[in-house]
């Protein structure tokens, strides 16, 4: 396969799992997208390692969101992962302003050409738009 055919391989694979994780379901997802061992890492946050610790990690912050919406800038593909700068918008749920949140991010998926599943998925970006604008919505308590 040549290198072209790869990274546009890669690009459909990311809009599919974009387009899964944008519902904002978890249970359809993880499971979708993640491999039963695949580890999960948020910058400055500890590691998730198994489906079901990633499963229970989404299940408390999708519902916290109206919208998440990525938008894929740049990719770079790699043997064993993918590289991708995304722009990613936000709309907390409840929200009277509706105000959009508009985050860039990188991330790093550890999957290889031919696996369909992650083995690994590490986020960098700063997440305290979001949180601040989710306790500005439901209080403290977000």
């Amino acid at each position: 396969m040549s290198s072209e055919d790869i990274h546009s391989q890669a690009i459909s694979w990311l809009k599919n799992f974009h387009k899964h994780m944008d519902a904002l379901d978890a249970s359809i997802a993880i499971p979708k997208l993640f491999a039963e061992d695949c580890t999960v890492s948020f910058a400055g946050q500890p590691p998730l390692t198994g489906q079901a610790e990633i499963l229970d990690f989404f299940n408390t912050q999708f519902p916290t969101l109206e919208l998440m919406q990525h938008t894929i800038k740049h990719v770079d593909v790699l043997p064993d992962r993918i590289y991708q700068e995304a722009n990613i918008r936000y709309i907390i749920k409840n929200d009277p302003e509706k105000k959009e949140i508009d985050i860039k991010g990188i991330a790093i998926f550890g999957k290889k050409p031919d696996e369909d599943k992650l083995r690994f998925f590490t986020v960098y970006l700063d997440p305290s738009p979001i949180k601040e604008r989710a306790e500005a919505v439901f209080g403290s308590k977000a």
